[in-house]
């Protein structure tokens, strides 16, 4: 079977957990089917931002990227131009299959997901995996709380913060009312159970990926590390990830125990830097907070295995690979119960608190250093570290829903 996969900003250099996901899993499609990947039209126009090297990859690796793609991704075609090359390029194709149907801004503009208007125009079935378009509520008074909360944690960005959740909010609702409206939709999957806490989805078919993530090989090599005194906060810098409640949790932790945070990331907005060094210094924090900037894979690991908490106040997250590296490295992780985090439940060394409660937070922050070690001898953690090992078995969770929607459609 011939599959068209569509993938938001997995050729772009910076990506998060989602590309992640989505380039470990494309790799290893091939093995079970054809694949063809039409980049998204926010991969055209900037050479900078294309990571080659992942290209060559995937080329060598028996995956073929549109011609079309190839010979104008230093252009910013017209939409209507991106389509209609797409459209010849696509003939012959079994499936549309998005690894990450999404909301963003852009959409707008392009009119929605390139893969649902390729999916109608082509008359072609489609799969949607849904990602970042479940992590937090689409329900409309948990939407207004979560807004107010979030902007009195990071009081120079109120109104942004106000106008982004409604955004948002609205957003989301028309991308999903949109893609449960594609007669052509025949299947969507899901990377985390408790997304339907977040979502309303009027639509049978939908299957959980098990396992849906797994840790990255080289990790292993790391595990052995000596712990110093530090805790660590990594991710996207950005305040739908707890950003500012990791400082106000950490001004609270230091009322009892000196320690050292440090935070790896890269700031998507620059006045939310600016807004983070205001803070620390309003806290009179800047000491003890180290900003190590965006680390490769390999120096992040060794700063993780280091640390003797990992903290993650995230308002944002599907299933969270942050967390299952930590936990890896026996670094135990204090949180927010969100959905999003539910896989974590009831681990000895992982502490979910209640959203927005950053003194929660710091005290079992404190309790969790103390405890160390002891937290790990944890049966149920070693079979979720066990179960999420190898690429191998998310890649295989794919097809296997793909080839059983095919065959009953």
């Amino acid at each position: 079977m011939k599959l068209a996969i569509f993938a938001n900003g997995i050729l772009l250099k910076n990506i998060g957990g989602g590309q992640k996901h989505m380039r470990e899993v494309i790799q290893l499609l091939p093995k079970f089917h054809d694949i063809i990947l039409f980049p998204e039209p926010q991969e055209y126009g900037n050479k900078d931002m294309i990571d080659f090297a992942f290209m060559n990859r995937l080329i060598n690796g028996n995956i073929k990227i549109s011609p079309y793609f190839i010979k104008n991704y230093m252009n910013r075609p017209d939409m209507k131009e991106i389509i209609a090359n797409y459209m010849m390029e696509i003939k012959g194709c079994n499936l549309i299959y998005d690894l990450d149907f999404q909301y963003y801004l852009d959409n707008f503009r392009f009119g929605g997901e390139i893969s649902q208007i390729i999916s109608k125009k082509s008359n072609i079935k489609m799969g949607a995996c849904l990602q970042d378009l479940g992590d937090i509520s689409s329900f409309l008074v948990p939407t207004i709380k979560s807004s107010l909360n979030l902007s009195r944690l990071a009081a120079g960005m109120s109104a942004f913060i106000m106008f982004a959740g409604f955004f948002n909010f609205i957003n989301r609702k028309l991308t999903i009312k949109k893609l449960i409206s594609n007669k052509n939709l025949l299947f969507i999957t899901m990377i985390n159970n408790d997304y339907k806490k977040n979502l309303k989805l009027d639509f049978k078919k939908i299957f959980l990926l098990n396992p849906s993530n797994a840790l990255d090989e080289k990790i292993k090599k790391y595990r052995t590390n000596k712990k110093k005194n530090q805790i660590i906060f990594y991710g996207r810098l950005i305040y739908q990830k707890g950003l500012f409640d990791a400082i106000y949790a950490y001004k609270k932790i230091l009322e009892h125990h000196q320690v050292v945070l440090k935070i790896s990331g890269k700031f998507q907005r620059g006045f939310e830097m600016q807004e983070f060094k205001k803070l620390i210094k309003k806290l009179n924090i800047e000491d003890g907070v180290q900003y190590m900037g965006t680390l490769d894979d390999d120096a992040l690991y060794n700063e993780i295995s280091e640390s003797r908490l990992m903290i993650y106040p995230s308002h944002s997250d599907s299933f969270s690979i942050s967390v299952l590296q930590s936990l890896y490295l026996h670094v135990p992780v204090v949180a927010y119960d969100i959905p999003g985090l539910s896989l974590y439940k009831n681990l000895k060394s992982v502490a979910l608190v209640g959203e927005f409660d950053t003194d929660a937070m710091a005290n079992m922050a404190l309790k969790l250093m103390d405890s160390c070690e002891d937290l790990f001898d944890d049966i149920k953690l070693e079979k979720l570290i066990n179960n999420h090992l190898d690429w191998k078995y998310v890649a295989k969770a794919h097809a296997n829903i793909i080839d059983e929607a095919i065959r009953h459609s």
